[in-house]
């Protein structure tokens, strides 16, 4: 039996104990069953990782992720590959995009996609590479780290996680200036539309 099968056949067996995970109140039983599931999931690969859930009634949805780790997307793709037919289920590969409604906090800092804007870079010597400068109005260059983290976490939800890692090749963080369509800068909504339209172009 190969390893996704022992991994699928765990999960068949007990997936209707997480097809109200978010219905649980019992924290810590929550938190022991997503636990054991990450143990199954590291069982076959410790790189990847999931999340779990969806609308109460609705097909539930498990997404296997790299968690923007190239070199673990053709595991990802194997294991999702041989998953079966689940009643009640979705099983997707990767972080699917999510749109840009939503504001996240990382590590102290708020992060609003309708409050951020990007300049596109291109590289002189690779046309077909694009990175990008987001821009924030309370960007601390002081926690430079904790911007670009929190910002990958963002580019994951709004392009998914194939596209960040595919299309974009450098992100870098920076001070929003005072007049950001002046000085270039297009704001973060408008992101999937530029990565589509750019690559009419390239």
């Amino acid at each position: 039996m190969s390893k996704e099968d022992i991994f699928w056949n765990w999960f068949e067996l007990n997936s209707s104990k997480y097809y109200y995970i978010n219905q649980i109140d019992d924290l810590v039983e929550k938190e022991k069953l997503l636990d054991d599931f990450l143990k199954h999931l590291h069982d076959y690969c410790d790189k990847l990782f999931f999340k779990i859930g969806g609308t109460p009634n609705e097909p539930q949805e498990l997404i296997i992720s790299a968690e923007g780790n190239k070199h673990c997307f053709h595991i990802v793709e194997a294991l999702v590959t041989k998953a079966p037919e689940i009643d009640g289920w979705k099983i997707i590969a990767f972080k699917p995009p999510m749109g840009v409604d939503f504001v996240t906090e990382y590590d102290g800092i708020k992060l609003d996609p309708h409050e951020i804007w990007f300049l596109p870079l291109d590289n002189e010597n690779d046309p077909n590479e694009l990175g990008l400068r987001l821009c924030f109005q309370n960007y601390n260059p002081k926690k430079e780290k904790i911007f670009l983290e929190g910002c990958y976490q963002v580019l994951d939800t709004i392009l998914g996680e194939k596209s960040v890692m595919f299309d974009l090749q450098h992100v870098e963080v920076a001070k929003l200036p005072r007049r950001p369509e002046e000085n270039g800068l297009i704001e973060l909504s408008e992101l999937p539309k530029y990565i589509a339209w750019r690559k009419t172009k390239v």
